[in-house]
């Protein structure tokens, strides 16, 4: 996991130092998706790259909800948007997808179209959140859709990945993930 942070800590340095500094401020999780990658695809310099990408694709995420959402904490700590206002946020976050981006084209098309389409998943299931969250929902279907969408395709597009960088069987990776 070494290996990790500082894949993503020099990409991101490669960006400018500014948005290096804000990042170290970001509450880190577990690395769960970093995690399902090492697991399917061993690490290497390839997957350690991948699952950087995957996880500044997850910090963005998690940086723009917090934005949607207004929290004032991230993981027990003082959120970004709490600390340095919405805009420093958004666009810490914004730099942080179009790095993700910028690295992910280096890949073969399959596992770059992957994770690419997670992200546009990730997007829609937080345009339905917002959207639910105007008015009490009780469609349970719609809910777990909603769920699915913000959060299990970047889990399942990391696995997914992986298992086409370890030449495995994608469909059931997929389904793992």
């Amino acid at each position: 996991m070494e290996a990790l942070e500082a894949k993503i800590e020099a990409f991101i340095k490669e960006v400018d130092d500014n948005s290096l500094k804000l990042y170290r401020q970001v509450a880190k999780g577990n690395r769960l998706r970093a995690k399902l990658i090492f697991k399917i695809a061993k690490e290497s310099e390839e997957s350690v790259r991948l699952a950087s990408i995957v996880e500044m694709i997850h910090a963005a995420s998690l940086l723009h909800d917090d934005v949607i959402d207004e929290a004032d904490t991230r993981r027990g700590k003082e959120s970004i948007n709490f600390l340095f206002g919405d805009k420093t946020a958004i666009m810490l976050g914004d730099i942080l997808y179009s790095k993700a981006f910028t690295e992910l084209v280096a890949f073969d098309k399959d596992v770059a179209k992957t994770i690419a389409a997670s992200v546009t998943s990730l997007s829609k299931g937080e345009m339905m959140d917002v959207k639910m969250a105007q008015e009490f929902n009780s469609d349970e279907d719609l809910y777990l859709k909603m769920l699915y969408l913000k959060t299990a395709t970047l889990i399942e597009a990391a696995a997914r990945a992986a298992a086409l960088l370890a030449g495995k069987d994608v469909q059931k990776h997929a389904l793992y993930g």
